[in-house]
């Protein structure tokens, strides 16, 4: 008989990791207090709003730099099996002053420093200082979020829409529990009654051209332009950012910082975060038509979003780990920050070696458990 998983969370986390489950042959149902097929619009739910690129961003894990290698060789085996919606785009990561080479560049593919490269986006007016460029794999979430509900369901997978007291797992009769329920996860009795979340914005823009290199690959850009120009009310310096996708461009971003109250709503610890920025548009439009020529005032379909990203916090972080206070085998997987996206197979691969090693006592290599994937890929 199949050992049973309930993984609590149907956003991508708890998509990945059950697909991973299903794979290595345990049997999964996926318990979502909405399921993942609904068109609404609530920010708790961040999985519906992310830009999807696969960088470590705003995230915190002792581990992380391993864990997000760990990730880009599963992301590397769906994209060369052609999952849908994983694509490669020329990404740069671009800033009006000197700024330090984040550590993950040594684990990415086609890096090259702004003093390597012939050509990069231009803001007008603000100078890039500093900056790279590298191979970055992005998920078109349009495409690649509805292909892993249908990967999981056409495996046998079910989807129950039942919300779960996280504080009472016993109630669920499954052997093993996985923990993926994001921001849900600060109504844990052991967690902070003032959990450190990121708001972020977005403005989706329909209808698009292509941005695109002289090799075809899609064009991507994160630029940081200093305090002077786009900051929060700490004096962080925070980046705006161009994501084309199939048939939209995401333009973000912000990253405020705020809580929530014992019901739910929003406590900013910011007053900016009130408002859209202004700067998200402004900066976007100005690079795009000096860099491409568009002019992104002529592009009129648009939708004002923004979501939180669950960080916990800068010792806590990512939350990976066995609940050592349940008679179940409950592991916890929660606290990705802004890197959801990015450290989800990475994740869900520690949870799967988590299992083997508590049942089998052996674990799995990561190209065995790369290989498979693939090969599930190509088969479904």
């Amino acid at each position: 008989m199949k050992t049973k998983v309930a993984v609590i969370g149907s956003g991508v986390s708890g998509m990945s990791t059950a697909i991973m489950l299903q794979i290595f042959g345990f049997d999964v149902s996926i318990y979502s207090k909405i399921l993942p097929e609904s068109k609404h619009k609530d920010p708790k739910f961040g999985s519906l709003f992310p830009s999807a690129s696969i960088i470590p961003h705003s995230v915190f894990h002792p581990q992380q730099d391993q864990i997000f290698q760990e990730s880009n060789t599963l992301f590397s085996g769906l994209h060369y099996s052609s999952f849908p919606g994983l694509l490669v785009h020329d990404h740069f990561e671009l800033y009006g002053y000197e700024a330090k080479t984040p550590d993950y560049a040594k684990q990415i593919t086609g890096f090259n420093t702004l003093s390597d490269l012939d050509w990069t986006p231009k803001h007008p007016q603000i100078q890039i200082q500093s900056g790279y460029r590298f191979n970055c794999f992005f998920a078109d979430w349009n495409i690649y979020f509805p292909s892993l509900i249908d990967r999981f369901k056409n495996s046998g997978g079910t989807i129950i829409e039942q919300n779960i007291d996280l504080n009472s797992p016993d109630k669920l009769s499954e052997d093993i529990i996985i923990n993926c329920s994001g921001l849900g996860a600060h109504e844990l009795k052991d967690e902070s009654s003032d959990p450190l979340i990121l708001m972020g914005h977005l403005v989706r823009i329909l209808d698009t051209p292509p941005l695109s290199s002289s090799s075809g690959n899609p064009i991507s850009y994160n630029f940081t332009p200093g305090l002077k120009h786009y900051s929060d009310s700490n004096q962080t310096p925070l980046d705006v950012y161009c994501y084309p996708r199939e048939n939209d461009w995401i333009l973000g971003g912000s990253r405020f910082t705020g809580t929530l109250d014992k019901d739910g709503n929003w406590i900013s610890n910011d007053d900016l975060s009130t408002t859209f920025p202004a700067q998200i548009e402004k900066l976007n439009t100005e690079i795009i038509q000096h860099t491409f020529g568009i002019n992104v005032n002529d592009l009129d379909k648009r939708e004002y979003l923004y979501s939180y990203r669950y960080v916990r916090n800068k010792i806590n972080g990512l939350r990976l780990e066995n609940d050592q206070n349940t008679d179940q085998l409950m592991i916890h997987n929660y606290g990705h920050g802004g890197a959801g996206v990015t450290l989800s197979w990475g994740c869900a691969f520690r949870i799967l070696n988590m299992i083997y090693k508590k049942i089998n006592n052996a674990t799995v290599s990561l190209p065995e458990v790369s290989e498979q994937l693939s090969a599930a890929n190509i088969r479904s």
